[in-house]
This record gives C-alpha cells, sequence and structure tokens, in this order.
C-alpha cells in the first residue's frame, strides 16, 4: 500500500527529530519549564520597580537562584512575588535590590543575605528593599548640577551659590564690538 524508500524514511526521521530540537529549545529559551524546581515564594515590596519584568531573575551572589513571578501595585507600592529555591535558605534580614545588568541592560533582584538566625518562610517577606534606580533622573541631574534633589529649584541654588562656584550665576558678556573702537579724542 504504502511503499517508502530508504531515503524517504530517513528524510522524515530527520525533520522529526529537527522538530522535536526546535521544540524543545523555544520552550528552554521561553522559560517554560515541563517539570517546575521545588522553590518556596516570598515577597518584597519596593518603592519603584523601574523596568523590572516578570520572570527576571533573583541573584545571590551573581548566582540565579530564582525568578520574579508577579509583580502588582500594592498600597502605592510595587509589590513582587518571588519564587526562591528551595535549596537556598535566607535569613529573615536578607535585602533585595533592584539592579541591572550594565547601564542599559535587564532589570533583576540581587538579594543580599543578612545575618539572622530565622530564615524566611514559604509566604514570608522581605522588609529591607532597595528601589529601582532611574537612570534618565542620574543622568538628568548630573547633566543639570543637582546635587541632592531635595526640592530646590535650580534658581534658588544659583543665587544661594558663593561666587566663582560651577552653580553660580553668571553675568551675561556682552556681544564683541562689530567694528574696531576708535580712539577717544585726548583733552
Amino acid at each position: 500500500m504504502f511503499d517508502y524508500t530508504k531515503t524517504e524514511i530517513v528524510a522524515g526521521a530527520f525533520v522529526l527529530i529537527g522538530l522535536a530540537v526546535l521544540g524543545y529549545l523555544s520552550i528552554s529559551i521561553g522559560g517554560f519549564k515541563l517539570l517546575p524546581k521545588d522553590s518556596y515564594r516570598v515577597s518584597a515590596r519596593f518603592a519603584n520597580v523601574g523596568d523590572l519584568k516578570v520572570r527576571a531573575p533573583v541573584k545571590v551572589a551573581g548566582v540565579t537562584v530564582g525568578r520574579v513571578t508577579s509583580i502588582r501595585l500594592n498600597d502605592f507600592f510595587g509589590q513582587a512575588e518571588l519564587a526562591i529555591e528551595r535549596g537556598v535558605r535566607l535569613p529573615a534580614d536578607s535585602i533585595a535590590s533592584i539592579t541591572t545588568a550594565g547601564l542599559l541592560g535587564d532589570a533583576f533582584i540581587s538579594l543580599s543575605p543578612g545575618g539572622a538566625e530565622q530564615d524566611l518562610a514559604d509566604g514570608g517577606r522581605i522588609t529591607q528593599t532597595e528601589p529601582a534606580l532611574n537612570v534618565a533622573d542620574l543622568l538628568g541631574r548630573y547633566a543639570f548640577g543637582a546635587s541632592t534633589g531635595q526640592g530646590s529649584s535650580s534658581s534658588e541654588r544659583a543665587t544661594d551659590a558663593p561666587a566663582g562656584s560651577p552653580s553660580a550665576p553668571v553675568a551675561p558678556r556682552s556681544p564683541p564690538p562689530s567694528h574696531p573702537a576708535t580712539p577717544e579724542p585726548r583733552p
């Protein structure tokens, strides 16, 4: 009924193997796990989550130990839910910081373990957090000379600055004459 040659069977098997490898790579690069790792969940509240995204890595000393599972607004704070591998026990006074990989890299959560005897339990909360840095705000402060950002405007800083300082007001310069000055007659 079906009369296939050996070459056709080998070609069909090669295509099927190629599709299986492509499917596996698509799933693994996308972050989907067929068998999820055994993990426990903790939460952390940040004043600013910046560009943090769901499935961003959670790292301790640069080693990925978990993922961000959700981000939501809770009482005007960004609350991130983290799934941490069971083998990694975090002290209760650990610090969670949102950092980026390089200047324009993806955001991730960096955990700094504390020294408490008690560990965070499943469903626990990291109370000490450091929000994401806003790179555009930092560049703006540097470019326009704002050092503290305590609500003073640039005109207030300029008038309070001592003479000769970089933020002191500078008197406008008069334009150079368009023709050479003629000497004044002597009396």
